[in-house]
């Protein structure tokens, strides 16, 4: 990622909006908040392109601030 400018920023991105997520959360938010974030490391790791791993920041964000709205549902 830190050769890649887009994905840093990405990277960036997710952390700073993670964080405020957390800060921000009720113990319930918190823990699917926690919960969820392995899922996504995980998915993450296993990415075979840069393309594949900006689509999963990008779909990571969607899913902290689905969270905090309270429309989260897990995918199947």
């Amino acid at each position: 990622m830190c050769n890649d400018p887009g994905l840093a920023s990405l990277d960036r991105q997710m952390a700073a909006q993670f964080n405020s997520a957390l800060s921000r959360a009720n113990a319930s938010e918190r823990a699917l908040l926690l919960r969820t974030r392995s899922d996504f490391l995980r998915y993450r790791d296993n990415c075979p392109s840069n393309a594949c791993i900006a689509q999963t920041y990008r779909g990571r964000m969607r899913e902290i601030s689905d969270i905090l709205a309270g429309r989260w549902t897990p995918q199947r």
